[in-house]
């Protein structure tokens, strides 16, 4: 990672706004809390490459030893968190796992499932913090944790509802499952935040105050297109005209459309995130390797059954 990324993904972090103006330039706003440890400023203009620095003598060169950077990795370190946790299971054992695989696969075609093999593994489920700032004329920040199975690599919604009591050390000694790595752990992650963020973000603007604002333009450019339609009904009209009438009554409604979208945009505030914290925790998979035959086919498959939430499902090949 460059100088510039890291130093991007630290004070995204702090939960500071960084905007690259031009190649190697950025304006940073800084939360207050850290204000303190930059002179008190709200602001810094910062540059990335040494004839940018010599290009704005009011922005400060961040390389290695600057004080700038210093003072952000010192910060980062101090601030950044992180945690590893082994769930407390009370039965790590799996009852009538061909009727749950069954269940799982639904009822549409029959199968013929044969456990091949069983054995206990060790799964790991991350947990991201993130904390999103909505930026409207209201401002506001929410705070979400979404966890990531692992084993699939994929958000798993059904964890961050569960309560989890959980040691500090390891309370047995299993094999670990294959693992995704966290770098595409984060990724999914973040996807599914931006996603939740999405959500939190349309939810914050009343649907009344859109339909009215909306259903007041639409009523200005239906008179417009009312009144170009009135032209095509005049008398010795010549194609080409009548081309031109039509083609103005295509760009009164894109433009209306346009226009629409932009106030949906403008009402729904913006917003940034940032992680504040991940977490790990360790927790039991019972590992069951099946022969699934149909009608058609053959094939084995490996399934985990996690053992605190009861969760069953199979891994992608």
């Amino acid at each position: 990672m460059n100088l510039q990324s890291l130093a991007t993904k630290i004070i995204e972090t702090m939960g500071g706004i960084i905007e690259f103006t031009e190649y190697a330039l950025a304006q940073v706003l800084l939360p207050e809390k850290y204000r303190a440890r930059f002179q008190g400023r709200a602001e810094l203009l910062l540059a990335f490459d040494y004839e940018v620095a010599e290009e704005n003598p009011t922005a400060e060169f961040v390389t290695f030893g600057s004080d700038v950077l210093e003072t952000l990795l010192d910060i980062a370190m101090v601030t950044a968190t992180s945690d590893v946790r082994y769930a407390i299971v009370d039965r790590i054992e799996v009852t009538s796992p061909e009727e749950r695989i069954q269940r799982l696969l639904g009822q549409t075609e029959r199968h013929d499932i044969n456990v091949l093999s069983k054995r206990v593994v060790m799964g790991i489920w991350a947990a991201f913090t993130f904390r999103a700032q909505f930026i409207s004329s209201e401002s506001f920040e929410e705070e979400r944790k979404v966890w990531v199975n692992m084993q699939t690599g994929k958000p798993d919604p059904v964890m961050a509802n569960c309560l989890i009591f959980f040691e500090r050390q390891p309370l047995h000694e299993y094999p670990y499952a294959a693992t995704g790595s966290f770098s595409d752990a984060y990724t999914a992650a973040a996807a599914e935040m931006a996603a939740i963020s999405a959500g939190i973000a349309e939810s914050a603007v009343s649907p009344v105050k859109i339909i009215r604002e909306t259903e007041r333009l639409q009523s200005y450019y239906e008179d417009l297109l009312e009144e170009n339609d009135r032209r095509l009904t005049r008398k010795g009209l010549t194609s080409e005209r009548q081309e031109d009438i039509n083609n103005k009554r295509l760009a009164l409604q894109q433009e209306m459309e346009r226009q629409i979208n932009e106030i949906k945009a403008n009402m729904i505030p913006s917003y940034n995130i940032h992680l504040a914290h991940g977490i790990t925790t360790h927790i039991p998979v019972i590992e069951l390797t099946c022969k699934i035959t149909t009608r058609n086919s053959s094939e084995q498959y490996t399934y985990h059954y996690e053992c605190l939430t009861k969760q069953l499902y199979r891994l992608t090949c």
